[in-house]
């Protein structure tokens, strides 16, 4: 009788289960990549790939296996870039969010004057101002109190009945448009009350100018601008977590339409 090991029969199934092992772990990869936090290169890279590799383990008796065939390299080639690219498009899902805080944080520093003063931001790893670094930290931290991440690992499980290993991704452009303009609209929604108070002190100190030519403006509404930007940063960071708080639960949700052409 021949061996255990030489056995065809075995190494067909070891194959079989080491592709879709290798499948689960690239679109798992694409998620960790663009999730804020996970994916950033302040987390150690031995980390980042522990964390991709038990993940994997764990999703893969669960992924099921591959619809089409995979004969030639350029077969698995093109399994993996399909893979690749639908974690990417499903880490863009919570990436767009901070995105948006971060939009809305610079429009906030420019007006305050904040953003002559950056530091480097220790989640997106870029020079970002006082008051977008505030928001990046308090959404991160939402991000990791709300239970996102779990989520986002239950919607990637999910995800495999909606594109199945091997199958063709077809992406909605329209829907793509939609989120990346949902970064301008809900940024400049956050930036608001910053944005109109301090129009009005700017307003004001126009009108002053012109009837009182002597008054030192820039030195008079500099720290003025200041004090009131924060106070109310203060009380948009108040209603922070009820504005993000939706979209945080509704990111698995929309990260699993991006995999779908009818969105």
């Amino acid at each position: 009788m021949p061996s255990v090991l030489g056995n065809p029969a075995l190494w067909v199934f070891t194959q079989a289960k080491a592709l879709v092992f290798m499948l689960t772990l690239v679109r798992l990869t694409g998620l960790l990549a663009t999730m804020p936090g996970f994916g950033q290169t302040r987390v150690v890279l031995q980390a980042r790939v522990a964390l991709a590799v038990l993940l994997a383990a764990v999703v893969a008796p669960l992924a099921g296996t591959p619809t089409a065939p995979v004969e030639t390299m350029w077969d698995l080639v093109g399994l993996m870039f399909t893979e690749l690219a639908a974690g990417l498009l499903m880490g863009l899902a919570v990436s767009w969010i901070v995105d948006m805080v971060s939009f809305a944080g610079q429009l906030m520093d420019t007006q305050m004057g904040f953003s002559f003063v950056q530091f480097l931001d220790p989640v997106s790893a870029h020079p970002v101002a006082v008051s977008g670094s505030l928001l990046n930290q308090v959404a991160m931290l939402l991000i990791l109190v709300s239970g996102l991440h779990h989520q986002m690992i239950r919607a990637l499980v999910e995800s495999y009945r909606i594109l199945p290993l091997g199958g063709t991704l077809s992406v909605n452009p329209q829907l793509v448009v939609i989120k990346m303009g949902q970064i301008l609209v809900k940024g400049f929604q956050l930036a608001f009350p910053v944005l109109f108070a301090l129009f009005i002190v700017d307003f004001i100190a126009g009108i002053a100018g012109k009837f009182m030519p002597q008054l030192q403006l820039i030195t008079l509404t500099f720290p003025l601008k200041i004090a009131i930007g924060l106070v109310l940063l203060g009380i948009v960071l108040r209603e922070f977590s009820p504005w993000i708080g939706p979209l945080l639960e509704a990111a698995p949700r929309e990260a699993l339409r991006l995999l779908v052409s009818h969105g």
